[in-house]
C-alpha cells in the first residue's frame, strides 16, 4: 500500500471534472475586462473600486471590488499567471463553489490585513494578490510535492511546499526591511493566512502538508484516553487491519509520541507479524 493508497491522504469531497477549468478563465475574464474598460486607472470608477486607506475614502464595497482590479499590463499579467498556474492545482480538490470562494476569501484576507495596518495612512491597494496567494497556500497544502522549475533561483526544479516557504519568507523581509513600498506585502501574508483557514477548514487533517501541524499537532485532534490499563497478555495478540490502520492514523495525525505503551507494544506486534510473513 503507498503513501496516497491511505484514507488521509485521499480527498474524500465529490470532485467535478478535473478538465474543467472554465472558473480559472471566468475570473481571469474579470480581471481582463476591468482592467481593459478602467485602465489607466484614472477613471472616477476605478477610483471608487479601488480600497483606499483613509476613513473619509473607505468604501466596504472596496475589500472585495479591489481584488479585481490592476494599474499595470505587468501587474495583472503575472497575477494572472499566478492564477492559473497554482488554481490550476487546486481546482481539482476543491470544485468550482470552492473555488470561487478561495478567491474571495484571499482578496478579503489580504486587503483587511492591509487596511488594519495602514487605516489612516494615504495609501491605495488593488490587484488579486492575495487571492494569487492564497490559491499558493492552497497548492501547497494539496499538491505539495508538484515541482516548479524557477529561472532567477539557484535550487530547480522546487516543490509547492518549499516555494511557498519560501516565498513567505521572501514577503517577510521586504515587508520588515521597508523596501518596494509600492508593494504590500502584509496583503500577500494576508492571501497566504486566509488560504490557510480555509483550507485547514475545508479538509482538515487529509490535506497533505500542513506548516504548522509540527507547532500545533497537541491541538489537532481532541485528547484521547490512553489505553494504558489493558492487560499486559493482550499486546501479544494478532493485531487487525483495521487496529494497524488506527494506529498509522495517530501516528500520521498526532505523531509517533502520542502512543500510549500500550498502542506502541500494539505496533511492534504488528511489525514482527509483518516480518514473519
Amino acid at each position: 500500500m503507498s503513501l496516497y493508497d491511505r484514507s488521509y491522504m485521499r480527498d474524500n469531497e465529490p470532485r467535478e471534472n478535473r478538465n474543467s477549468r472554465s472558473i480559472i478563465w471566468i475570473l481571469i475574464g474579470i480581471n481582463a475586462a476591468l482592467f481593459l474598460l478602467f485602465a489607466p486607472p484614472g477613471s472616477p470608477l476605478f477610483a471608487d473600486l479601488a480600497l483606499k486607506s483613509l476613513p473619509e475614502s473607505f468604501r466596504l464595497w472596496q475589500l472585495l471590488t479591489a481584488g479585481f482590479l490592476h494599474s499595470t499590463f505587468s501587474h495583472i499579467f503575472f497575477n494572472m499567471w499566478g492564477l492559473y498556474l497554482f488554481g490550476s492545482l487546486v481546482l481539482p480538490h476543491t470544485g468550482k463553489n470552492r473555488f470561487t470562494w478561495l478567491y474571495l476569501v484571499g482578496v478579503l484576507s489580504g486587503n483587511l490585513i492591509f487596511l488594519a495596518s495602514a487605516w489612516r495612512a494615504p495609501n491605495v491597494l488593488l490587484g488579486a494578490s492575495g487571492a494569487v496567494c492564497a490559491f499558493m497556500m492552497a497548492a501547497a497544502m494539496l499538491e505539495p510535492d508538484r515541482r516548479f522549475v524557477m529561472i532567477f533561483m539557484p535550487f530547480s526544479p522546487i516543490k509547492t511546499s518549499t516555494l511557498v516557504i519560501c516565498y513567505t519568507i521572501l514577503e517577510i523581509f521586504l515587508q520588515l526591511s521597508g523596501s518596494q513600498s509600492n508593494v504590500s506585502h502584509l496583503a500577500h501574508l494576508g492571501g497566504f493566512i486566509g488560504g490557510y483557514i480555509v483550507v485547514k477548514i475545508w479538509f482538515r487533517n487529509t490535506v497533505a502538508w500542513d506548516p504548522l501541524r509540527r507547532f500545533f499537532r497537541q491541538y489537532a485532534a481532541a485528547p484521547r484516553p490512553a489505553p494504558s490499563a489493558a492487560p499486559e497478555g493482550d499486546a501479544a495478540g494478532p493485531v487487525s487491519p483495521a487496529e494497524l490502520d488506527a494506529l498509522l492514523d495517530k501516528i500520521s495525525r498526532d505523531g509517533i509520541n502520542s502512543l500510549s505503551a500500550y498502542e506502541l507494544a500494539r505496533l511492534r506486534r504488528a511489525r514482527e507479524e509483518m516480518r514473519g510473513k
